[in-house]
């Protein structure tokens, strides 16, 4: 199967499609191929290339995407960030499932910001006009959701006296102040253990932005990853927690 994998720059396209592919399974990665044409020069970005990198690279990707959809035994991953609609139909023609990469325009910028040349953040703001689509799918601002400059205060308190490497309730993976090396590529957010819908004051521990958003107001916490990832771990109740 070809799968094309679609999203802004800094989404994570990469990320997804290593976490998504087996050993025998194929991937057309850019950037990937420019580095490996490209003679590597110390503190240089690796999504910056030369114009003769850039046109070698770009000759190879179309040779590698018009081998790889002759195969019918293996599955294809093509990273594309922005194909047209003419693209898009012919990948579709060939069967292919399009799957887009996209965390919100936000954290696409702190990324973009920290890992890419800084004219890929006109790239990233590009991309979302261009698709039409919100910095994030019914994202609703701290403000509107009633946490005010006190929660801020506290998430900051809390990050102070954070231990990078602690474990996150929700997932039981580790949490770390770099947003770069949480699981979701995302700044840590204060929690309340105790929700506010259920009479909780005051933020009190960090989870990964991910896991804070999945757990809603922890009427499911019985039921998170970090349990039923734990092998012989028996399942709590709602009410072991609120006890």
């Amino acid at each position: 199967m070809l799968t094309v994998v679609i999203g802004p720059p800094a989404a994570g396209k990469s990320t997804w499609c290593r976490e998504h592919t087996g050993p025998d399974d194929i991937i057309i990665d850019y950037d990937l191929l420019a580095n490996a044409l490209a003679a590597p020069r110390e503190g240089e970005s690796k999504h910056e290339h030369a114009k003769g990198v850039k046109a070698v690279t770009k000759a190879a990707r179309q040779a590698a995407i018009d081998k790889a959809i002759t195969l019918r035994d293996v599955d294809v991953y093509l990273i594309h960030s922005t194909p047209s609609a003419q693209l898009l139909s012919k990948y579709r023609n060939y069967g292919a499932r399009i799957v887009t990469v996209d965390p919100g325009m936000d954290i696409v910028m702190e990324r973009a910001k920290a890992e890419r040349p800084w004219q890929m953040q006109q790239v990233v703001k590009k991309w979302y006009r261009d698709n039409g689509m919100p910095a994030k799918p019914g994202k609703v601002s701290p403000r509107k959701r009633g946490l005010d400059t006190k929660h801020d205060n506290q998430r900051t308190h809390l990050l102070s006296i954070h231990l990078d490497g602690t474990l996150c309730f929700w997932c039981g993976k580790p949490m770390y102040r770099d947003p770069l090396r949480n699981p979701d590529r995302a700044p840590l957010e204060a929690d309340h253990s105790t929700a506010r819908s259920l009479g909780g004051k005051i933020a009190d521990r960090l989870l990964h932005m991910r896991c804070n958003r999945s757990r809603g107001d922890g009427r499911r916490d019985h039921l998170r990853p970090a349990i039923a990832n734990t092998p012989g771990q028996e399942p709590l109740t709602t009410r072991d927690w609120l006890d």
